[in-house]
């Protein structure tokens, strides 16, 4: 661009970039760290904030793409409430079919679980009705269900798992403590409806399992190793073999490895090595969940708004930027500037990739989302931030991707095909460049060394669904 910003604003632009700058040797330190905190996660007994959770979560194998048959998926992921049917084709195609329901508000807070649990049953059975009323006839058993259930649970079997406590706006206290999938399972069976719950499942394992099946190694020679999401939030799940887990007390029969949830949104909560701008501290004390998630809150599309909202407010305060909309208004900015958490990350994806004559495009965005006036010289600004904070964010995901891979290598030594990486969430399906910028990082961390296999990132959508489903599937 051929603007030139002012020197003294300039030098302050170029300051906060870099600090959102991170080089070769961090990258490599942190994938360092990030094995070691990967480590501790699968020995503690008890979860801790000094390391990732590293949740073991019973499913102990991948599937082939050849597993075949109906089977269902319902998520409770928030105030709506998914039921799907996965027709499983054996040849790594399936079809889909879905509804969707809204919870009462009245039903997530309460004294009794049975009122939420039987109308979740009773909306399995409105699926049921609609798209599968013969069930029995023609299946002839109960059909089996995958429970997604996106709320923190201490799952002791693949069908298992107590509710530790109640996020998202749901309070209902009696349902702390007890087993999720009973209390479904119960309601079910009090309706007199067809369907087992079998397994209580996780949509990042879902995303696993979910490109897993649909990936045919034999066109793509690619063996699928991670199911990860980069979306509102962000985590990843891979296999691991038996012997590493040695926190697991009861290991199923016979199994080789399993399934590992990393909750890798909370690597480093401790900051011994993440980088840590004033930025990223002012972000942290706006949430309700301070000090956790820290890896999370530098990555995820829920924070990166958030910190370019953030940088903003402090060039303004600092006398830069906003000078003559503050004084035009009589002392005040937008109040949709000054509140937190009103500047989204797709408006960033758009400003990201702006190529348009004095970034015009951005002037209209900025506008039309934040009623926010700027002058060319702040949309220059606005898009010099966007794009240090993304490059940041790109790079620190590629962290858990290229440790995971290094970690799991050995388990295909003798295997020359590639590993792909299942992609959940809409900042690595949507954001301009991101995927790049990921494997720039990778290849500096260089986890395959030495090695001719190669990395690919694919979309795998719908794990809490699809995946949830396969779950179900590999249940005996």
């Amino acid at each position: 661009m051929a603007t030139t910003l002012p020197e003294k604003l300039n030098a302050a632009l170029e300051d906060i970039e870099g600090q959102f700058y991170i080089d070769d040797d961090f990258l490599i330190k942190a994938s360092e760290y990030f094995e070691e905190s990967m480590k501790q996660g699968l020995e503690a007994s008890k979860p801790d904030r000094k390391h990732m959770p590293m949740i073991p979560s019973y499913v102990t194998s991948l599937p082939s793409g050849k597993e075949s048959g109906l089977y269902l998926a319902a998520d409770l992921g928030g105030t709506n409430f998914r039921v799907c049917s996965v027709d499983l084709h054996g040849d790594h195609t399936f079809d889909l079919k879905q509804s969707k329901y809204k919870i009462p508000h009245d039903l997530m807070v309460g004294n009794h679980a049975d009122h939420l649990f039987k109308y979740l049953a009773d909306k399995i059975q409105t699926f049921l009705d609609e798209h599968h009323a013969d069930v029995k006839e023609t299946q002839g058993e109960d059909l089996k269900l995958g429970f997604t259930f996106s709320f923190p649970v201490e799952q002791t079997a693949l069908d298992r798992g107590k509710l530790l406590r109640w996020t998202k706006s749901f309070d209902i206290p009696d349902t702390v403590g007890r087993d999720v999938v009973q209390l479904l399972q119960a309601n079910l069976t009090v309706l007199e409806i067809p369907v087992q719950v079998v397994a209580l499942a996780n949509d990042t394992v879902g995303t696993l399992l979910s490109r897993s099946y649909a990936n045919n190694p034999a066109y793509t020679n690619a063996n699928t190793i991670i199911g990860l999401i980069f979306g509102t939030g962000t985590n990843g799940a891979y296999f691991e073999t038996i012997d590493k887990i040695t926190k697991l007390e009861n290991a199923p029969k016979g199994a080789k490895g399993m399934v590992i949830n990393t909750e890798w949104g909370s690597f480093d909560n401790e900051l011994h090595i993440l980088p840590n701008t004033i930025f990223d501290q002012i972000v942290d004390s706006e949430t309700a969940n301070k000090g956790y998630h820290m890896f999370e809150k530098r990555i995820s599309g829920l924070f990166l708004g958030e910190i370019l909202r953030v940088a903003l407010m402090y060039l303004f305060e600092k006398g830069f930027i906003f000078q003559d909309l503050y004084n035009d208004r009589g002392g005040s900015l937008p109040h949709r500037l000054v509140q937190p958490w009103q500047l989204d990350s797709e408006v960033l994806s758009y400003i990201q990739i702006d190529d348009s004559t004095n970034l015009k495009m951005s002037e209209l965005i900025l506008q039309n989302t934040l009623r926010l006036p700027t002058n060319t010289h702040e949309r220059i600004v606005i898009q010099r931030l966007t794009r240090a904070i993304s490059k940041r964010a790109a790079q620190l995901a590629a962290i858990p991707i290229a440790t995971i891979v290094r970690d799991v290598k050995d388990q295909y030594k003798d295997d020359d095909k590639d590993f792909e990486i299942g992609c959940d969430g809409s900042v690595i399906e949507f954001y301009p460049g991101f995927k790049d910028e990921i494997m720039k990082a990778f290849q500096v961390i260089d986890p395959l060394k030495g090695s001719t296999k190669q990395v690919h990132l694919k979309i795998a959508k719908d794990g809490s669904g699809v995946g949830a489903a396969l779950i179900a599937a590999t249940a005996v």
